[in-house]
């Protein structure tokens, strides 16, 4: 939430200064590619309360609290056609590549460590919402919506020995979000940042563990930073 206060405030003065810099900006008929590359970081667990699941050796573990992935990495290229000032539209190709989650748990037989994790691949029609379009430097809100190929896996470490499991689901993705832009010098390239929030639906009946067979929501952080061309 510190994280999310402080982007706010950076947003907030940011935007001040956006509204009496230089007027160069975005028109009608400007054309703008991208690429960016940043992090993200899910926002709840793997949602399997209540969850036993039993080793090769026959124990059997409880897995309540077990994330769906941890923090990782997230890149993406863009276009987009602006049909006003203020409306662009267009395409992206985005994938996350979440780091691995480790829950740890005990048995008889000593210690055992779950580790979950998860990548996505994202193919979306693409807008964006500009707030001061004839600025060097600009706000604007971005949102997508399109197919989200995501691909989970859950390892068990054990002294009984390991054990794991996968399961891929396509569903529906969506972001949205809030950045910020500049223009460099009188040049066409464009430095920037943004933050999102994006979700997807996961299937997590995929993974061969009985006692899983649901449908969970999953969503995300992403801070990302961006290059871009207008032309």
């Amino acid at each position: 939430m510190k994280k999310i206060a402080v982007l706010g405030i950076l947003l907030g003065v940011l935007f001040g200064f956006a509204a009496s810099a230089k007027a160069e900006g975005i028109e009608a008929g400007t054309q703008l590619v991208s690429g960016y590359l940043g992090g993200s970081a899910p926002l709840q667990d793997a949602g399997f309360d209540d969850l036993y699941y039993r080793d090769s050796g026959g124990y059997t573990f409880h897995l309540n609290d077990l994330d769906w992935g941890d923090a990782g990495v997230t890149f993406g290229a863009s276009y987009l056609y602006f049909l006003n000032d203020y409306l662009g539209l267009g395409g992206e190709l985005s994938g996350t590549v979440f780091g691995e989650a480790e829950y740890d748990t005990y048995s008889p037989f000593g210690h055992s460590t779950f580790k979950s994790s998860m990548s996505t691949f994202n193919a979306m029609a693409v807008g964006r919402v500009n707030v001061n379009p004839q600025s060097r430097v600009r706000v604007y809100f971005p949102f997508g919506l399109g197919l989200t190929s995501a691909k989970g896996e859950i390892k068990l470490d054990s002294p009984m020995g390991n054990d794991s499991t996968d399961g891929t689901t396509t569903s529906f993705g969506y972001f949205i979000g809030a950045g910020i832009e500049a223009d460099l010098g009188q040049s066409n390239w464009i430095l920037g940042g943004e933050i999102r929030y994006q979700g997807f639906q996961f299937d997590t009946a995929k993974y061969d563990i009985d006692g899983i067979s649901g449908k969970e929501n999953y969503s995300y952080l992403s801070f990302i930073a961006k290059v871009g061309y207008k032309f």
